[in-house]
């Protein structure tokens, strides 16, 4: 706070789940528990001096190669019990005011338009009430984006914009009330 900053892009909580991910550097651990606990203090610690913190890659975002493409495939469980615990820990223990989605598609839906992980199970399940960001230019449909649960394009609104939102509001593909929610 002291020095102007508003928010801190991080903790990273990903998994530490190939030697190769060209961001190990900055993930916590390869156990979901320990690297929940340690980000949800870090963010409590953070966020107690005015700072906020935004938690990424959400989610399973293990490497670097082919980054905006590549296709995470992972069933149910493993997510819930690998992927998405430490996560978890930082909506409900850090209290977390950011999440940004990640670069990776998650069994064949890119991240930021991930219906399931952000409005269902973020949202829904967790109880997240803070602003959900995309990592910078990881959007691909401002439509989808939006439906989604996404409020916020990083680092401008290349799709989620005036032009893409109110035509698709105004034919009834997009409830306004998706707006308000951002908002």
């Amino acid at each position: 706070a002291a020095l102007g900053i508003g928010i801190v892009l991080g903790p990273a909580v990903n998994m530490k789940r190939s030697p190769l991910c060209g961001r190990n550097f900055e993930y916590f651990s390869e156990d979901p528990f320990l690297a929940g606990m340690m980000a949800a203090s870090m963010i409590n610690g953070v966020q107690s001096q005015g700072v906020g913190t935004c938690i990424k890659h959400f989610a399973a975002n293990n490497q670097e190669f082919q980054r905006f493409s590549i296709n995470a495939v992972i069933d149910e469980r493993t997510l819930h019990e690998i992927y998405l615990p430490a996560f978890k820990a930082c909506v409900q223990k850090g209290k977390v005011g950011a999440v940004m989605t990640a670069y990776n598609l998650i069994n064949g839906v890119h991240a930021s338009e991930h219906h399931y992980l952000i409005n269902d199970v973020l949202k829904g399940n967790w109880g997240f009430e803070g602003i959900v960001m995309s990592d910078w230019t990881s959007t691909y449909n401002g439509v989808a984006c939006a439906q989604a649960g996404l409020d916020l394009e990083m680092p401008s609104g290349k799709f989620m914009h005036y032009d893409t939102l109110m035509p698709a509001i105004e034919s009834g593909e997009l409830d306004e009330s998706v707006i308000d929610d951002k908002v």
